[in-house]
């Protein structure tokens, strides 16, 4: 790999946990698009290291962390070892089901280099949209379209970045980790969290679940009722780490994490009101404020997340 330092030298760090043989078409088309795609294993079973064996060979490096620490701590030692090894000009960071546009990272490339000549300072890149969902957009008066809430896999962050505002939040498991990352902090730092209009990605954003009461599907104006469907794990980390953001930005973001509040509040009502298991959700949604109040962040404990399932 290249150590020269051009706006064409890139790493793509991809999170990967339990991958499928599917993730070596995954690596084979981001081949075409960075220098380099370093893999970041998130203590995978034994099993699954055969597939990262071979991709090895096809020029995707793997570090494989010995136990499963979460989404900000792969995500902080992917970033971390090429610098220390490379020195890329850029990062790109990328979760296992994210499939991109062939062109997707030389659009943000080229413009965080036209948007620099203009003596903009540049934070970061993200797509337009995900899995058919828009980025929302801060409100601008001039120059290029900027996120307000980005979501990280597809980031394209140039390392000046990460070295003036640092890397994501380790200490959130699942969830959180986007708002806790270094767009999140180029507003701080003055630098632009770009849009980049045209790069899309095929990303999962979680299962959609029928609304019922008393086992009868919910239809409204002849249109079936359904919300985002979690698991009691992941509404637990989604609430723990949203009350622990809450605490940390709204004094700097009040406006910010106020609209994000109400969001959440709206996706959780549904949730509770109309999903089967609403008791077992709303115990776990309950049990993050005591965690959250003594600043335990981490992995949902093992005994209670089998009780759960």
């Amino acid at each position: 790999m290249a150590h020269e330092l051009t706006w064409g030298t890139t790493v793509a760090v991809l999170a990967s946990y339990r991958p499928s043989p599917v993730l070596g078409e995954t690596v084979l088309a981001l081949t075409r698009q960075v220098d380099l795609v370093l893999i970041v294993d998130d203590g995978s079973p034994g099993e699954t290291k055969p597939i990262l064996v071979d991709l090895e060979s096809v020029g995707a490096p793997d570090l494989r962390r010995p136990q499963n620490q979460g989404i900000g701590a792969i995500l902080n030692a992917g970033g971390g070892y090429p610098q220390a090894h490379w020195q890329p000009a850029n990062f790109s960071t990328l979760d296992l089901d994210s499939v991109l546009v062939d062109d997707y990272l030389a659009r943000p490339l080229d413009t965080m280099t036209a948007v620099q000549s203009a003596d903009v300072a540049v934070g970061c890149a993200c797509a337009e949209s995900y899995g058919g969902h828009q980025s929302p957009q801060r409100h601008r008066v001039t120059g290029p379209a900027q996120v307000s809430d980005p979501t990280q896999s597809g980031f394209a962050i140039p390392r000046s970045t990460i070295e003036k505002v640092g890397l994501f939040g380790g200490d959130f498991f699942i969830d959180g980790v986007d708002s806790d990352s270094p767009p999140m902090r180029c507003r701080e730092a003055g630098r632009a969290t770009i849009i980049e209009l045209g790069c899309t990605i095929e990303h999962d954003l979680g299962e959609r679940g029928q609304a019922t009461v008393f086992g009868r599907q919910v239809r409204i104006l002849s249109r079936d009722i359904s919300f985002n469907y979690h698991s009691p794990c992941r509404v637990y980390y989604i609430c723990s780490n949203g009350t622990m953001l809450s605490k940390r930005s709204f004094r700097r973001y009040p406006g910010w994490v106020s609209r994000c509040l109400l969001e959440e509040l709206m996706e959780h009502l549904l949730r509770f009101l109309l999903n089967p298991n609403r008791v077992t959700l709303v115990t776990v949604a309950m049990a993050n404020f005591p965690d959250a109040s003594r600043g335990r962040l981490g992995q949902f404990p093992e005994e209670q997340e089998q009780r759960l399932k």
